[in-house]
This record gives structure tokens, sequence and C-alpha cells, in this order.
């Protein structure tokens, strides 16, 4: 449809999955061909077949109306928009569902991912051989650090260019995240902190945990980032997707934990669902109706799965029974099977 030609083009190609102990030694491997893609990789093949001129940048959408038969979006320049049908595809934060659903916001899951990417070419031979192909992991107790391949800076796919995407998932309690959120400046908004505003206190801690906790290859590369940055957990459920003429699709409607990867995944579902149902010739209440029938219990259902993957690494107390659930998704097998391959829920 959009002439985007093979599974190739969308990201980088990784067949094998590898767990390191502490020690540094490979004790589980795990074959499981998959594509690694990131949200700058889709823009870019999605944006160059989207006409310019439909395409509006600098923008900020302040508020929605909408009457029987139409649809109006306000902005801060003071210019508005009329349409049949408005798609609300902003994110997390969305500014559309806040308007729609305001009870619907981000639940914090207890724990926090510290992230960051390196080139392919500050690694070294030994890294590029060992670590930059695969799907990497280190399961220190309670916590995970991953790795993959990803598209490089200018999203390009060829190995040379590529980067390693690195990962590490640790527990952090409400009062933890907020000390964590609190900038140079001493000034904390209680959602995220900008890269390079996080103190550098904070970032030595991270460093010398990793130095005490993973292996010896996933601490070289922690040691390694230039600008680690921390991406609090959260969970999104919104009530509805469809409210009369506007359709909520995405991390806007659904925001799912990271570890079944279905972040891109979810929205080209939630689009191409649209998309089909639109074309159907049916009336636009009738359409929008069989998309909502189709994709809300599927969306809430990968919420649940994240969140069951994810509960181990929750720094609130669990019940006995829920710790006993969890388990069954931390060991090393479980961990290599079940992240980013939701293909075993089906």
């Amino acid at each position: 449809m959009l002439d985007i030609n093979s599974a190739q083009d969308i990201g980088v190609p990784i067949h094998t999955r590898k767990a390191f102990s502490k020690s540094g030694i490979v004790t589980d491997t795990l074959q499981l061909p998959q594509i690694a893609s990131s949200w700058g990789r889709m823009y870019q093949l999605l944006r160059q077949h989207f006409p310019d001129d439909r395409y509006h940048q600098n923008k900020v959408l302040t508020q929605i109306q909408q009457t029987q038969h139409q649809v109006e979006a306000l902005f801060s320049d003071g210019s508005s928009h009329h349409a049949d049908l408005l798609i609300g595809a902003d994110g997390i934060r969305s500014t559309i569902r806040n308007q729609l659903e305001p009870g619907a916001q981000p639940q914090y899951a207890g724990y926090v991912a510290w992230r960051g990417l390196i080139e392919a070419q500050d690694l070294s031979k030994a890294e590029q051989q060992e670590i930059l192909s695969f799907f990497t992991f280190c399961l220190p107790e309670g916590e995970q650090v991953l790795t993959y391949p990803i598209a490089g800076r200018q999203h390009q796919t060829d190995p040379a260019m590529r980067r390693c995407n690195v990962v590490w998932y640790r527990p952090a309690s409400q009062t933890v995240l907020q000390d964590l959120l609190t900038d140079t400046n001493g000034n904390n908004n209680g959602e995220s902190i900008a890269p390079d505003r996080v103190r550098p206190e904070v970032v030595q801690h991270m460093r010398n945990d990793a130095t005490t906790l993973l292996s010896p290859q996933h601490n070289a590369l922690i040691q390694r980032l230039d600008q680690p940055f921390i991406q609090p957990i959260y969970d999104l459920t919104a009530a509805k997707m469809v409210h009369q003429r506007i359709v909520l699709i995405g991390d806007a409607a659904f925001t799912a934990r990271p570890h079944l990867g279905v972040g891109i995944t979810k929205a080209a579902q939630d689009a191409l669902a649209l998309a089909e149902t639109l074309n159907n010739n049916q009336s636009l209440s009738s359409a929008l109706n069989t998309f909502e029938s189709q994709r809300l219990e599927a969306n809430r259902t990968l919420v649940d799965q994240s969140r069951e993957l994810g509960a181990y690494l929750q720094a609130q107390r669990l019940s006995d029974s829920e710790k006993k659930h969890a388990s069954l998704h931390r060991t090393t097998a479980a961990v290599m099977r079940e992240t980013a391959n939701p293909d075993i829920f089906h």
C-alpha cells in the first residue's frame, strides 16, 4: 500500500537471543528471528509517502469541538480546521484524550528504565561480534537489562551505521522516582526528566550499581553511554476509543509496558483496522463502532499481558499470589522467550 518493499526495510533483523550471567558467561540462547524497528525509522518510511502540503508542523492543538455533523480542531495560533473525523494519535500525554476522558491518566508501574544508544563504530570489535547483532539479556535479582540493534542516527539499517539500544529496568518506589526526576536545578515535574537535566550523582550511582550487578559485557555498555536517560514506566487504558466523530489510536488510547515490544505494532494495527472499516461502505458511525469492537478488547489484552511480564520488576509489595504468578515470568528462559514476542500469547 505504501510501497515499503520488504520487512528488512522497516528495521534491523535479529536472529538469536542470548543471556549473560554476572560472570559474563553465555548461559542461554534462543533462536527467534524478528525485525527490530523504532519510531524514528517508521516515521521516516511513512512520512516520505505523505504529501508535504497535507503535513502541518509547528501547530499546537488546544481544543476540540464537535457537533452531530462535524468536528473542529482549534490551535494556539488562532487557526482552526473542520472535518468529518478527527483521529487522536498524540501519544500517552494526549491532549485529545485529556479533553474527552480526563480520568484516563498514565499510571506509574513502580519501576523505571535507564536507556541509551551506542553507535556501532563506538563498540569494540568483540562487542560488535558478540553483542550488537543479538538480542541480549542480563537478569540481576528483580531487575532486567537488555540490548538489541536498531537503525542508525539517520535511520540507516546497514550494519556499519546501526546503533545498540541499551535498556536497564530497575524498581523505584514513588519516593525514589521523585528523587530521580529532580533535575540539576532542583525542579521536579513529577512525570519525566530531560536527559541533560539528570543529576550527575544519580547517573554515577547507576553506573556504580552496574559494576556490582551486571555482566562485564553489559556493565561496559552502561559505562559507555554518553547521556543515559530515565524512562518511568506507565500503563494507560482508556474506556473508549470512539467519541462520536473522534477516534483515539495508538498510545493515546492504550499504552502497554515495553516488555511486549508492541508499541509500533499496536498503533499500526489500530490504523489499519480504522482504514479498513472506513473503506467498507458503511456509515461513519457504523464504521467507527466496528473499529472499536475490533480494537478495544485487543488493546486491553495487550496492556494486561505487558503488566504480567513486568510485575516482578515493580517496587510495590505484591501479595503472595501475585508474587507466585510474577515469578513465572522472571526466569531466564521465560524472559528470553516472552520479551518482545507477542506471538506467545496468540
